[in-house]
């Protein structure tokens, strides 16, 4: 992977989406005349006209003096041999802070709001949004300035971007859902944030901090959960802080998962946490390479409270591996129970390396990628387009699918090295009819996608409406261990319209359906008979379908980061017959007409971890459900945080059923181990 370089060289051939130029909209890409008006003169557009949409930004430099609203459901992409860059000049009004007295160039909101009501913030409905391959500078002189307000929910991102922050605050205030491959350089924090909107866990992925005044990240109660992130040439690493009022201090505590991370000259500590011993607070660390970063693990306040406190972790090695968990732990063997609060930690000598490599085929060129359009695809949700997929695939090993909505009669089914590539998961979709011929058998299932056995693919940024059809699962995945599905959408019923203002695609009405739940559809996705892959920035609240993941008979290694699974009529996640799998960030979600559903089935699985797991029932739930999860003769099945919660009166009763005996009934827990 290299990072920096422009991912989108030429702009995408697609005739939904919106450019920013000057003849459009009187963008100014001089880095002299001011955007920040033509900015919103074309988001404001893309929004009434489509709702949600892309709107391409041309190599150039584009200098801002104001806050643009980025409202919900809008992508930004930068194309150019070189990113485009966004800029605040030097000594901006308004951008001179002090913090907390933050300003933005860019603030996710989430709906344009009628004009009798406030702009709000971006919301736990604040879907779909993102910024690509752009690039931000801060200038000089704006201690103020951050570049993003960040705090959304489901299929957000931020990707492929620099963030040159200077002597400024911050590259992102507050987050949600992900930011991957991006590189944050000065500033007094990279990321400065508390809990997400909708409450669950924030991915990070494949990126790097530098030269941070206080600390690369703070964070508190935000589910921190970092995968191959380097931290280098700060005090503090990760620094959860406590909040200050005006008469105390307000604890703080944070859900902390480190892997495959690199701290290189962190000259306090690689990480710094309150709350050592208190349930919410854990932290779990696995092959954590450190070069001269003396103090690895400090807890804040140690040296108060002695009698609750652990004592720092240090070395004296100039290059040294950290494994380590820390929080509440609970063991469950033969139906044995154990429950105390445990550090476990590991040092060893280690050589320096960078962070490895994604582990997954990467997003193919689209330079290299043929345009279903333009192969006849109508992508209107009225034609049929199937055979023009189906021919596609046949002659093409890399598709790119541009927004709308593409109609399909029958099932398709990739070949070993083909790439479906979309660049907004809701605005394009593969759909069925309702009561579609071939998909109407409850006991002879059919698959609407089809990645095959020995497959090396790479599908993202589509959404999958699979119609009122009881014969359907929708992903039937059984592809190899590097492919990948991410940034994908499951519809359902009620969701698949495009957008309050039009019901449209493509200037094509789109149908509306009565909700049925959990009886007109198999699985969203299933993954078996040797099938793996890494899954990847998925939502699926498909309340037509019976279960939302189901993964049977593969001893192939999977992994799946930021899965958000909700409102299915049985399960969320059933696990039969599985082994060497690892669950990074998976939020579940119970809502009404899901009151009996649990979250997690496991039933003759061994070697499975589940990371920071999220387990949720809304507030409107009021009929208790005994436990989130069961566990049927299973070996060495491991979480590595759980968290059940419901801001309303009905969480789930019990954390875990093992072997129709054993009951687990903490809602935190750090660590906990299976083995039946």
């Amino acid at each position: 992977m290299e990072y920096g370089k422009s991912i989108f060289l030429t702009k995408p051939n697609d005739p939904e989406a919106l450019v920013f130029t000057p003849e459009a909209y009187g963008a100014c890409p001089d880095g002299i005349g001011d955007n920040t008006a033509a900015l919103q003169r074309a988001i404001d557009e893309l929004v009434e006209t489509k709702y949600h949409g892309i709107i391409y930004i041309p190599e150039g430099t584009y200098r801002f003096s104001d806050t643009v609203q980025l409202w919900r459901g809008i992508r930004l992409f930068g194309y150019g041999e070189k990113r485009p860059r966004f800029i605040l000049a030097d000594n901006t009004p308004g951008y001179e802070g002090p913090a907390p007295y933050t300003k933005y160039i860019l603030h996710f909101r989430d709906a344009t709001p009628k004009p009798e009501y406030p702009l709000r913030d971006a919301q736990n409905t604040s879907f779909y949004g993102g910024v690509r391959n752009i690039d931000f500078d801060l200038g000089h002189g704006n201690p103020g300035a951050v570049a993003c307000r960040y705090r959304i929910a489901q299929l957000c991102s931020l990707e492929d971007m620099d963030f040159y922050v200077n002597d400024a605050y911050a590259a992102v205030e507050m987050v949600g859902n992900e930011i991957e491959r991006c590189r944050f350089f000065g500033g007094t924090y990279g990321i400065v944030t508390g809990e997400t909107v909708p409450y669950w866990q924030f991915y990070l992925g494949d990126s790097i901090f530098e030269g941070q005044r206080r600390a690369c990240i703070s964070s508190y109660r935000a589910g921190l959960t970092m995968v191959r992130v380097t931290l280098k040439n700060a005090p503090y690493g990760v620094y959860v802080p406590n909040k200050e009022t005006d008469n105390h201090y307000i604890e703080e505590f944070e859900r902390l998962y480190m892997e495959d991370c690199r701290l290189d000259n962190l000259s306090a500590a690689g990480v710094c946490m309150n709350m050592t011993r208190y349930p919410q607070n854990w932290l779990h660390a696995r092959r954590v390479v450190c070069r001269d970063t003396a103090m690895f693990y400090e807890p804040f306040g140690y040296r108060f409270n002695h009698h609750i406190m652990v004592t720092p972790i240090t070395s004296e090695l100039l290059v040294y591996e950290v494994n380590m968990d820390m929080g509440l732990k609970i063991t469950v063997q033969n139906q044995d129970k154990t429950r105390r609060f445990d550090l476990t930690k590991e040092i060893t000598e280690a050589e320096w390396s960078e962070a490895p490599a994604p582990d997954y085929v990467e997003m193919p060129a689209l330079a290299d990628c043929v345009n279903i359009r333009e192969l006849g695809a109508v992508g209107d949700g009225v034609a049929d387009d199937t055979a023009v997929f189906e021919k596609a695939i046949a002659e093409y090993d890399n598709i790119y699918v541009p927004m709308g909505a593409y109609r399909l009669t029958r099932g398709i089914t990739l070949r070993e090295k083909t790439a479906i590539v979309g660049l907004h998961c809701f605005s394009t979709r593969l759909l069925l009819d309702d009561e579609c011929p071939g998909f109407t058998d409850r006991l002879n299932h059919k698959s609407l996608f089809t990645a095959p056995k020995g497959g090396h693919n790479h599908v993202c940024g589509i959404s999958f409406d699979g119609g009122r059809n009881p014969g359907l699962d929708t992903v039937d995945w059984m592809a190899e261990p590097d492919s990948i599905l991410e940034d994908v959408l499951f519809i359902h019923g009620p969701h698949a319209a495009m957008g309050p203002r039009k019901n449209v695609v493509g200037g094509q009405s789109v149908r509306g359906r009565v909700q049925r739940k959990g009886r007109d559809r198999g699985h969203s996705i299933w993954i078996h008979d040797g099938g793996a892959g890494v899954f990847k920035n998925i939502w699926t609240a498909d309340v037509w379908a019976q279960d939302g993941i189901y993964i049977s008979d593969t001893e192939a290694p999977g992994k799946m980061y930021l899965i958000s699974i909700e409102h299915h009529l049985d399960m969320e996640v059933v696990m039969e017959r599985v082994a060497n799998w690892k669950m990074i960030a998976i939020q579940t979600e119970e809502d009404l007409g899901s009151e009996y559903a649990s979250s997690i089935h496991c039933k003759d699985c061994f070697d499975i971890e589940f990371v920071n797991l999220f387990q949720y029932r809304v507030q409107a739930i009021d009929i208790q459900n005994p436990y989130a999860g069961y566990v049927e003769n299973c070996k060495n099945l491991m979480i590595c945080g759980q968290h059940i919660f419901s801001i309303g009166p009905t969480p789930f009763t019990n954390a875990w059923l093992v072997d129709g005996k054993t009951v687990v009934d903490d809602q935190e827990i750090g660590t906990l181990v299976i083995s039946c």
